[in-house]
């Protein structure tokens, strides 16, 4: 059936109908970020009997599940074909979201958001590949151009729509995902299906590794303060999660389909880029979270008018990696200025913020900067760290350097709330702003080592 369909259809049409398809996709993987950060304290008030340490699973386990199984999931994209990986994707993301909107305990959510990971995960790798195969190479720029500018639209709306559906409720979040993902679904039946490869089943225990260790030390972060530094419990699972992922580095050396291919980390510059990448989304994860608490608990703001004064900094990291993957800038000088500049924001809020709400000159410029840094240091640390590599290593390239995003939003999650708790003034914030500052000098220090190399553009 589906076969007619596309026979029916024009090329055209079809292209643009999977650009409408893949746009969905991206701006969902977008939208739900942003949307569920501002909601954070509304959910945290209707399960009044949870820590912030578990409340925090709700973000950090969707970015966990996310980057355990994102180079994997491109992977299966390529054996099982990409349209049949993307609509599972769509499906899984769909389900998750009804399962987040009617989960009854804390626990059940962070399930449904788990399992919302894994369908994000599905998606994105898969959406790429369709994009490109419905149009010709000279339009390859433009459509990865296109696609990044939609999913900069959903991180933008993102604050906006949560905080007008958390009035109503915050099931709303969730809720708002169905009316597009089901159409997407069904109009996926008109897409080409990509060629299939014979690529192997990615190591499914190694991705399990990967996401359990990284779990255990996000964990020993979140409640390091609760447990304290010589509690048994704290080493317990710091050592479990470091075994863990010495468990999977050593079979990603080992067997023949490793869940990520740890062989670009061979040369320097790439490895400096990716870890210039986890140093920059630790803080930059950071700063979101800090952002939605510091309007609506410290400064007592409504989650609506919080929402449309947080909607600025998604779209200038938007606005700002578009433009900047379009300019003349090179790589490196992008990460170092996108870092520093990431650094002057944090520096302004630790000198203007304070209890008495100040929104123009103490919080919007800090949040301008943040979302400019964000745009500026994800194209150089992408464009750098792939550049050094051969082009039959991009691939994998490509997705380690998502990968270490994802992992870094997860550990800046875990340190904001060890940091700040329950924080109800300015005060509580000063320590998790200057953290944010150490982490994005080490992400510009990654420049200078990289430049230092003699490798890259």
């Amino acid at each position: 059936m589906d076969h007619m369909l596309e026979a029916t259809t024009s090329p055209k049409t079809l292209s643009k109908l999977t650009l409408t398809v893949v746009a969905a996709g991206s701006l969902l993987s977008a939208l739900d970020l942003f949307i569920v950060n501002i909601a954070f304290p509304s959910i945290r008030d209707s399960f009044p009997n949870a820590s912030n340490q578990s409340l925090s699973w709700v973000l950090s386990a969707y970015s966990i599940v996310f980057a355990a199984l994102l180079v994997p999931s491109g992977r299966m994209g390529d054996r099982f074909g990409r349209k049949n990986v993307f609509r599972a994707g769509l499906i899984v993301f769909a389900i998750a979201s009804a399962g987040c909107a009617f989960a009854p305990s804390v626990e059940l959510l962070i399930a449904a958001r788990t399992l919302k990971g894994a369908g994000a995960a599905l998606m994105i790798p898969s959406s790429i590949g369709l994009l490109l195969a419905a149009y010709p190479p000279s339009k390859h720029k433009l459509m990865v151009a296109i696609w990044a500018a939609i999913a900069s639209v959903g991180a933008a709306l993102g604050p906006v729509l949560g905080g007008i559906l958390v009035h109503l409720d915050w099931r709303y979040i969730f809720l708002i995902n169905l009316p597009i993902a089901l159409p997407s679904i069904l109009l996926c039946r008109f897409l080409h299906e990509t060629p299939r490869g014979e690529s192997a089943i990615p190591d499914v225990l190694g991705s399990l590794l990967f996401a359990l260790g990284t779990a255990c030390i996000v964990a020993a972060l979140s409640y390091f303060h609760e447990w304290g530094l010589f509690s048994q419990k704290l080493w317990t699972i710091t050592v479990l999660g470091g075994l863990m992922l010495g468990g999977f580095i050593y079979r990603c050396n080992t067997v023949s389909n490793p869940a990520l291919n740890l062989e670009v980390f061979r040369n320097p510059t790439f490895s400096l880029a990716t870890v210039g990448m986890l140093s920059f989304y630790t803080g930059f994860s950071m700063s979101i979270l800090a952002g939605t608490l510091y309007l609506t608990q410290v400064w007592a703001w409504d989650p609506a008018r919080a929402g449309i004064a947080y909607a600025i900094g998604p779209a200038l990291a938007g606005t700002t990696s578009i433009l900047s993957g379009r300019g003349k800038i090179t790589p490196r000088t992008l990460t170092l200025l996108g870092s520093l500049i990431f650094v002057a924001a944090s520096l302004w809020w630790i000198t203007f913020l304070g209890d008495t709400p100040n929104f123009t000159i103490g919080f919007l410029p800090g949040f301008a900067l943040s979302g400019i840094a964000a745009g500026m240091a994800q194209a150089g640390f992408l464009a750098g760290g792939t550049a050094v590599l051969s082009p039959q290593e991009y691939s994998a390239g490509s997705g380690v350097l998502n990968t270490s995003r994802q992992v870094g939003g997860a550990l800046g999650i875990a340190l904001l709330v060890a940091l700040t708790g329950s924080a109800r003034h300015g005060a509580d914030f000063t320590s998790a702003f200057w953290v944010i500052s150490v982490t994005s000098l080490a992400a510009a220090a990654t420049s200078f080592a990289i430049r230092a190399s003699g490798s890259g553009r």
